[in-house]
């Protein structure tokens, strides 16, 4: 019985103490979130901004509204903040993220998820906490979290444990390997980051033609098909419950920048007739690599780091010219081809070499498929790349997302994969020695050569840095040469440092392996060691981009996270005039602050709540308005801040709304009531379609105050009917919304012949909510009118008295409607059957899980008891 009690708890052990040390290194990089702060994250302060109208809504009515007018002029809420219903994913929040919270709960989800991907390749699970902590610490993980990028690092953090999944299920229980594939594929999409679901096919392909190829060579082809059926069916039931998203995505797409335009012109070339679609080329390779930074993965400043100045580096600034000096040390840092960049990807020079390692002696030949994963990573990562090109060009779906060097997560995966393996074979049977110092030679002496001549290997420079010194050397030739020469210096100086810092780990991490192969280490003396090179190498420069000293600005107090903005002078305007012209608005909010006792934040939020459900205007900012979700924290917004606008809407502000921006601060700029008065009356026709009441110039003075805005709704005095999407985006170039609305061909059906205007006509909002919007009309003849409301058919009913009526798409993204003689109630209801559909599957998909769970279980528990009883008899 003792020996039985012992040979479980060492089984047992190594797994516990996994988790606490996952537990621990977590809480202890992110420290600061258990003494009362929150990581100050610029992108879930944005997301906070934009879902303020949702969450106030949740509130209020204790449901989801679905849509949202805070942004954009209105977009589905479903793709900025939904309630969950996979209970899968609702587990996974109370056991993950409720006792141990973002971010550190994040890291601690990514090393676990590690650590059953090395489990699942039968790597010591002393080995496996080490390639957990390679993975967890890499710096993708780190640079996300710290810019809110939570989706983004929670759907990577999933992506080790598909992969170890599938891995199980062909080499050792397809059952079993079929259940942890089920249940990651619904984790990991309940994340909801479609574009590392993209990428990660890639290497799911890989794994599979490569284990084919083994079956095939083994004469199991039909145990093959058998795992890949049970696998396919698997992950089916594990996407099931996350259906609600990835229908929804799915259907939203079609009208995002993401989709196919109606337009066959653009903004800048009018004449120009190719078809649009996908994103476009050079916004999909603004972040992407220039060759040389794919050395980043083991030399963080390959080309500078962040993006910060030379006088960052003051010990590096010695020798430079006296005169240059101030100019070199405001120079960027960072002299890669990305627009910018919050650091570089480092996955470890411990890391590195113990992947050529893997490469050389692993035999094993699912190595293979890694690596060739990896290399096409790599390619696909270049900016300059023709692979790339070819992909955007040719391979589905490749053109919806931008920021290819994302794709190097599978980089990230393979890396401490193949490197764990190799420290696994070399536990496990003798290597041969000669080779093994060859290789080691040949890397770190690779790194050498960077370190002797690094002016051969890269340059120092931007392709945009050397364009711009060419133009300015023909004015100023020796200045402009000695600026370069001690730029390159300064550069020079801080990329050799980190060469070196890589060769001391690397040194480092090949003595103790030679050691090892001589005995001079014991074992858990060796997997010790170099747990605490991977970690420290990690770590130092993880601390670079985010470290804890709470005084700077990556932490804020915890108190200050759900409330990022406060009100500007402005703001607080808009309220005062608002509530000034409305009495009972002004009855309500008085009446719901006065309950609130002793708290001036909520006193505040309230008030802005129910100023915008009691109202129906729009606010635009100038600062920045469509990367600014501050607006839409308090108003309803013309801009916002979203990767995924509708198209129309983002082709609106191409064609319309950039140029009545830039005529509105002209106007500003002159200073003089008049310009500004005309201006706002007759050069803004689509802003004041879009019922912009208020322009915010400065947060910190009264807003201009816009009466020429056309409200929440009007009655056309005529109707202009285009033949497609080009003529009527283009009539808005001439058109005035308020007495004419421009409408396509194909709605020529719903508009009443003959049309005469009824001067005597109204029609008013009534109720607002962000889902539901009701109006009254008065009319002696039948009317049409248009309401100043984005136009999403997938989803918004028209009701007149209660009866399902017909609408149309008006001035490109507005609705309109013919509306009866009489007086009537119109109702816009926001109920996208797909929602409900999808959350229907989503509840049974996820008890359909659970089920699968209990059955594998059972079964297995019964199968290897019938195992056992066969070996006794």
């Amino acid at each position: 019985m003792i020996n039985l009690n012992m040979k479980k708890l060492s089984f047992v052990l190594p797994h516990l103490v996994a988790v606490s040390i996952f537990a621990i290194l977590s809480a202890v990089y992110f420290a600061p979130q258990f003494n009362g702060y929150s990581l100050n994250q610029s992108d879930v302060s944005q997301f906070i901004g934009m879902s303020k109208e949702i969450s106030d809504y949740r509130q209020l009515e204790k449901s989801d509204p679905l849509w949202t007018n805070s942004a954009f002029s209105g977009m589905p809420a479903y793709q900025i903040s939904m309630s969950n219903s996979n209970i899968v994913s609702t587990i996974e929040g109370i056991v993950f993220f409720r006792m141990l919270k973002a971010p550190a709960g994040f890291l601690f989800l990514a090393m676990l998820s590690f650590y059953v991907l090395l489990l699942c390749f039968s790597v010591n699970p002393w080995l496996s906490i080490i390639g957990a902590i390679a993975f967890g610490f890499s710096t993708i993980n780190i640079l996300y979290l710290g810019g809110g990028h939570n989706t983004k690092v929670h759907a990577i953090a999933l992506l080790p444990g598909i992969i170890g999944s599938m891995f199980y299920a062909y080499r050792k229980n397809f059952r079993i390997g079929g259940l942890l594939l089920c249940v990651f594929i619904c984790l990991h999409l309940s994340a909801n980051h479609i574009q590392e679901t993209y990428y990660l096919l890639f290497l799911i392909l890989a794994i599979i033609i490569f284990e084919f190829y083994k079956f095939y060579k083994e004469h199991r082809l039909p145990a093959f098909l058998k795992i890949s059926s049970f696998l396919l069916f698997a992950a089916i039931l594990g996407i099931i419950p996350t259906m609600p998203n990835l229908l929804l995505t799915n259907e939203y797409a079609k009208y995002t920048n993401r989709g196919k335009s109606d337009l066959t012109i653009s903004a800048t070339q009018s004449n120009d007739k190719s078809e649009i679609k996908g994103l476009d080329r050079d916004y999909i390779k603004e972040y992407s690599l220039g060759y040389g930074e794919i050395w980043s993965l083991a030399i963080p400043n390959v080309k500078g780091g962040a993006s910060a100045r030379l006088g960052d580096f003051k010990d590096k600034l010695d020798g430079i010219t006296p005169e240059y000096r101030e100019y070199v040390a405001k120079t960027p840092s960072y002299w890669g081809e990305q627009l910018s960049t919050g650091g570089a990807f480092y996955f470890g020079a411990t890391i590195f070499l113990l992947f050529v390692l893997g490469v050389v002696f692993i035999k094993d030949t699912i190595k293979w498929a890694f690596l060739a994963i990896s290399v096409l990573a790599i390619f696909l990562s270049w900016k300059y790349s023709s692979i790339l090109d070819l992909f955007i060009n040719h391979i589905p779906l490749f053109n919806k997302f931008r920021d290819t060097k994302m794709i190097l997560v599978l980089v990230q995966i393979s890396f401490p994969l193949l490197g764990l393996l190799f420290l696994d074979e070399l536990l496990k049977n003798q290597i041969n020695r000669k080779k093994l110092l060859y290789t080691l030679g040949a890397t770190i002496g690779l790194f050498f050569l960077f370190y002797l001549l690094p002016s051969i290997w890269f340059s120092f420079f931007s392709n945009y840095e050397l364009d711009e010194f060419s133009k300015q050397a023909t004015l100023y030739p020796q200045a402009v040469q000695q600026i370069k020469a001690d730029i390159e210096q300064v550069r020079i100086a801080i990329f050799k440092a980190d060469v070196l810092r890589s060769m001391f780990f690397m040194i480092l991490v090949a003595g103790l392996i030679i050691l090892y192969t001589r005995n001079k280490v014991a074992k858990h003396y060796f997997i010790l060691s170099m747990g605490v090179l991977v970690l420290l190498d990690l770590w130092m420069v993880d601390k670079r981009y985010l470290n804890t000293d709470t005084n700077g600005y990556h932490w804020i107090k915890s108190k200050d996270k759900g409330t990022p903005f406060r009100p500007s002078v402005a703001d607080i305007q808009i309220l005062n005039w608002e509530m000034g012209d409305n009495q009972a608005l002004n009855n309500s909010i008085n009446q719901r602050i006065a309950k609130v006792q002793n708290n001036n934040i909520e006193k505040v939020n309230l008030a802005f709540s129910t100023l915008n459900f009691g109202t129906d205007y729009r606010v635009l900012t100038l600062d920045n308005p469509f990367a600014n979700a501050s607006t839409s924290y308090f108003h309803k917004s013309i801009g916002g801040y979203h990767g995924a606008k509708l198209k129309r809407y983002a082709e609106l502000i191409d064609f319309r709304l950039n140029k009545e921006l830039q005529d509105l601060n002209s106007a500003l700029k002159s200073n003089n009531d008049t310009i500004i008065e005309n201006t706002l009356k007759s050069q803004i026709p689509t802003l004041n379609m879009l019922n912009t009441k208020y322009i915010i110039y400065n947060p910190e003075a009264a807003p201009i105050r816009n009466f020429y805005a056309n409200g929440s709704a009007w009655i056309v005095k005529d109707i202009k009917i285009v033949k497609n999407a080009d003529e009527e985006i283009e009539a808005l170039n001439s058109l005035n919304p308020s007495n004419t609305a421009v409408v396509e061909q194909k709605f020529s059906d719903l508009i009443p012949n003959n049309y005469k205007y009824d001067s005597s006509s109204t029609i008013n909002q009534k109720i607002y909510r962000p889902n539901h919007i009701i109006y009254e009309t008065n009319t002696i003849i039948e009317q049409v009118g248009v309401f100043s409301e984005i136009y999403y058919k997938d989803g918004w009913n028209a009701y007149i008295d209660g009866k399902l009526s017909s609408y149309f798409q008006a001035n490109y993204v507005l609705r309109g409607m013919t509306i009866p003689s009489g007086k009537h109630t119109i109702e816009f209801k926001f109920e996208p059957l797909t929602y409900y559909l999808g959350k229907k599957i989503s509840y049974a998909g996820s008890i359909l899980i659970v089920f699968f769970a209990f059955g594998i279980i059972f079964y297995e528990i019964w199968y290897n008891l019938k195992k056992r009883e066969k070996n006794n008899n």
